[in-house]
């Protein structure tokens, strides 16, 4: 049993990156089978104050911060001017192709599951907290990314990871 607080966070540092590093199983002949479609400009424009706005109603309130300890509610009632400059954050960093390295850091805190013994990691389950401009801006990557794969790019026979449609569609 660890009692030493560096051998402790040492342990759960080592289950974690075992847990969340895995290899990819996708080869590159299967990204070579997919079909070739045109591209889309509209993905390469620089995020708009709309698309902040949207982005920010859609993160839940409720949610615990990560480094920066900022939680949502402070986005959600910072309306307008706070809108205005995530906007110029987000069109910034678009332009330079560059994400702050702070949006990409994570602090993983472990929760235990309640069930088997709590000296065991696995009976744990890691919670990435992460900045919520981050999410914001994931969020808004991701409403694109949505938006443009419903415009026929999947076939109507794919519901699997598809909004409003379940497995047995």
């Amino acid at each position: 049993m660890l009692t030493e607080k560096s051998q402790i966070l040492k342990h759960w540092a080592e289950h974690f990156r075992n847990v969340l590093n895995c290899s990819s199983a996708i080869s590159d002949a299967a990204i070579d089978w997919l079909p070739q479609v045109d591209t889309n400009n509209d993905l390469d424009l620089p995020s708009s104050l709309p698309e902040t706005i949207r982005a920010v109603q859609q993160i839940s309130s409720g949610k615990a911060p990560g480094s920066d300890a900022i939680p949502p509610e402070v986005y959600k009632h910072g309306w307008p001017r706070l809108m205005a400059e995530l906007t110029t954050l987000f069109q910034d960093m678009w332009r330079q192709g560059q994400v702050p390295q702070d949006f990409k850091d994570a602090t993983i805190v472990y929760l235990y599951k309640r069930k088997g013994n709590r000296q065991l990691c696995d009976n744990h389950r890691g919670i990435s907290l992460l900045h919520i401009a981050g999410k914001i801006f994931a969020r808004i990557l991701l409403n694109r990314l949505n938006g443009h794969q419903e415009q026929g790019l999947l076939p109507e026979s794919q519901c699997g990871f598809r909004r409003h449609r379940g497995t047995t569609d």
